[in-house]
């Protein structure tokens, strides 16, 4: 009784490059739903970030702060 004997190779073969395919679909799809997710989320940090930095930043004009003199250790020194 052979091993190999009676076995039908095109169903064989067919039902392999089925599998192969099955295979490289679902990992395609992995990959397009990763890229999609990561470009999602960095859409979304960066969303955050810049309303967090538009709430940090001080305002432009005139603040109502009274300005002070500098002090002497903010005036540049003179090398003479």
């Amino acid at each position: 009784m052979p091993l190999f004997g009676n076995k039908n190779w095109s169903g064989i073969a067919a039902a392999s490059v089925a599998g192969v395919l099955v295979v490289a679909v679902i990992a395609f799809a992995v990959v397009g739903y990763v890229e999609w997710s990561s470009d999602a989320n960095l859409a979304q940090f960066m969303g955050r970030t810049t309303e967090v930095a538009a709430a940090t930043l001080p305002p432009k004009g005139r603040t109502g702060c009274e300005q002070k003199s500098p002090s002497a250790l903010s005036l540049p020194l003179d090398d003479e």
